[in-house]
């Protein structure tokens, strides 16, 4: 890896796209990924909660679980660098641990190889990943797991092995799954409030200038791209509660063989859904993004790292 980037294969041509039955735009090669370009035919509602709220979303989630280590390489970068911010946080001895969003089990894994003494429960809207992460670490003792939405802590089906008050806890964190809140100044003051006094929320998520690349070339045509709107850092500052509180960015760029096989990967990890009011484009206008975005694309991540200790 180089500079922060997946070694691509060997780009391929594409072959003309064109309608699928459901209206959606395809290709030989792939079937596109609404949140970017075709969309279904009928707009998803907005997103609510942690990675998804509302079952649409939940859904996309639950259905991208079988695909989703194969093609989530920005997840498992910024997995490691939450996890390497732990030794920074002065946390007691046995630290109890809230995880949102915890996917397919990339950072539950490296809190307990970082945390050796925590209690960890880790918690994802979608049942398929709470499953997936699971079966990956459900010989550790140390790790409950439970369906919840992220910010509505309440809706939790907390089944775990062991009995445990659903509040102070020392530490709540959560990897690119923020940006799926759809009042983050709210669900953020509702996570804080779970915090035991000194806890800290430590959450990783995508910032304004994530794909910028992709925007661009829809531009140079006069069109506007399907990804959602996200947050910038001033953004994410001010929607903090009051606190000790820090972001740092990190700029962090992925290869693939052709722009269509940047569409299959948003896809396969379930963040496929447009952002409200997004218009499909035509084949054509597909076609045409895709040239000016050109072979082997590098597409960039503005990945922000939020800290906040509850004082």
């Amino acid at each position: 890896m180089r500079n922060g980037e997946k070694e691509a294969p060997a780009p391929g041509r594409p072959k003309p796209a064109r309608h699928a039955p459901n209206g959606a735009i395809r290709d030989d090669r792939a079937t596109e990924a609404p949140v970017i370009s075709s969309a279904a035919s009928k707009q998803e509602p907005p997103a609510r909660g942690g990675k998804g709220g509302g079952p649409s979303i939940a859904a996309r989630f639950a259905a991208a679980a079988p695909s989703y280590d194969a093609h989530s390489a920005a997840q498992r970068h910024a997995a490691q660098k939450l996890a390497e911010r732990l030794v920074t946080l002065a946390l007691p001895p046995r630290p109890r641990v809230l995880e949102i969003g915890c996917g397919t089990g990339h950072l539950t894994e490296l809190l307990a190889l970082h945390l050796p003494g925590a209690w960890i429960l880790a918690t994802d809207i979608a049942p398929a990943m709470v499953a997936a992460c699971r079966s990956r670490l459900d010989t550790n003792p140390r790790i409950d797991f439970a369906v919840m939405d992220g910010c509505r802590p309440a809706s939790a089906d907390f089944d775990a092995r062991r009995p445990a008050r659903f509040a102070g806890f020392d530490l709540i964190c959560g990897n690119l799954v923020a940006q799926w809140f759809d009042d983050l100044p709210t669900a953020l003051a509702g996570l804080s409030a779970l915090l035991a006094p000194g806890g800290v929320l430590l959450l990783s998520l995508p910032g304004s200038a994530t794909f910028v690349e992709w925007r661009a070339a829809h531009a140079a045509h006069g069109l506007k791209s399907g990804t959602r709107i996200l947050p910038s850092r001033e953004a994410c500052l001010a929607a903090l509660p009051p606190g000790d509180n820090r972001i740092e960015t990190e700029q962090w760029r992925d290869t693939h063989a052709h722009g269509i096989d940047f569409l299959r990967a948003l896809r396969a990890i379930g963040a496929d859904t447009p952002a409200p009011g997004h218009v499909p484009l035509t084949p054509g206008q597909l076609r045409r993004v895709l040239r000016t975005l050109g072979p082997a694309p590098r597409l960039t991540y503005e990945l922000l790292y939020l800290t906040h200790r509850r004082t």
